[in-house]
């Protein structure tokens, strides 16, 4: 996750559509089909592929307490922070705090997203929220929230994804547009990464 993170930075640095295209691609060709896959989907702003009917049912407030609880900020401080970036995951991304042992993989917050999804209840569902983003570390933190919420904020469309994906596996970008590309597949009928 780290790395998708990290990307994600290096993506919203820069205006130009060929730069994110690379910056995504090269991304791509360092992970694993699996992880690429799962990558795919998070980089179009969704926690689950579009043609899944799966939600997280994970609001704001739920994400604004989980994140005041993990970084023992004040509410004026929390409130400070979110009025100058605007964004729930920003905030994240600036008030926790590194700690020793954090940092996930993205297939790991891919099946943390889908047991969130699994359960019933706020309760639930915010224990599961602070577990994640306890293990993140903050800029995976900020990414994870991003994508819960449902908006990166990078300025990446899911079209440069999808030239990402054809750039990186040497596909066609019509190719990836059936899905005839593992990557690809986040956009068919099937499961991610088959």
């Amino acid at each position: 996750m780290r790395k998708l993170a990290e990307s994600c930075e290096a993506i919203a640095a820069t205006t130009k559509k060929l730069q994110k295209t690379s910056i995504v691609a090269d991304y791509f060709k360092s992970r694993t089909l699996d992880e690429g896959a799962v990558s795919a989907v998070f980089l179009s702003g969704r926690a689950f592929p579009a043609w899944e009917e799966t939600t997280l049912q994970v609001g704001g407030s739920l994400l604004w307490g989980v994140v005041a609880e993990l970084s023992g900020k004040e509410e004026a401080t929390l409130t400070a922070v979110y009025r100058r970036h605007g964004d729930l995951g920003a905030v994240a991304g600036e008030v926790l705090e590194e700690r020793s042992g954090q940092g996930l993989g993205v297939l790991e917050v891919s099946r943390s997203y889908r047991e969130i999804a699994g359960v019933r209840g706020p309760a639930a569902k915010t224990a599961m929220v602070r577990d994640l983003l306890a293990r993140a570390t903050p800029l995976e933190a900020k990414y994870i929230v991003k994508i819960i919420t449902g908006d990166l904020r990078i300025g990446l469309k899911e079209s440069l994804v999808e030239e990402a994906i054809a750039k990186a596996y040497g596909d066609t970008l019509a190719g990836v547009q059936r899905g005839e590309h593992a990557v690809g597949g986040y956009r068919r009928n099937t499961t991610v990464g088959s």
